[in-house]
């Protein structure tokens, strides 16, 4: 009965730390804009905090309704260009992150990096 308790026990921490891998700060690689990934009411949002763009709104909310979903998270991205939320997909590989804006044929990747 030990054994099968401390299986049970370090499978679920095992789950909890990679769900809250995409916690922390990521650079998009655009004009050194990095974004605050955090755990928000039982979901994760990120928000802009610096950026060497002028026209970036820090603090401006662009992820939200992110849940991890079968290894995978799922959430919402701003797409500022088009002025508008667009499903989104996230992995987490590494120290990166990949971002897969869009469903069906038109989609677009993003590639986030830890920092």
């Amino acid at each position: 009965m030990k054994i099968v308790a401390t299986v049970c026990l370090l499978l679920w921490s095992i789950t909890i730390n990679a769900q809250a891998s995409i916690v922390g700060v990521w650079n998009t690689g655009n004009d050194n804009t990095k974004i605050e990934i955090a755990e928000v009411e039982g979901g994760y949002e990120g928000k802009i905090v610096s950026s060497d763009n002028t026209k970036a709104n820090v603090g401006k909310r662009i992820l939200k309704n992110v849940q991890a979903a079968s290894g995978t998270w799922k959430g919402e991205i701003f797409a500022a260009k088009r002025g508008k939320w667009m499903d989104a997909v996230i992995e987490e590989k590494k120290e990166e992150l990949e971002i897969i804006v869009g469903t069906g044929w038109k989609s677009k990747t993003l590639k986030w990096t830890k920092g």
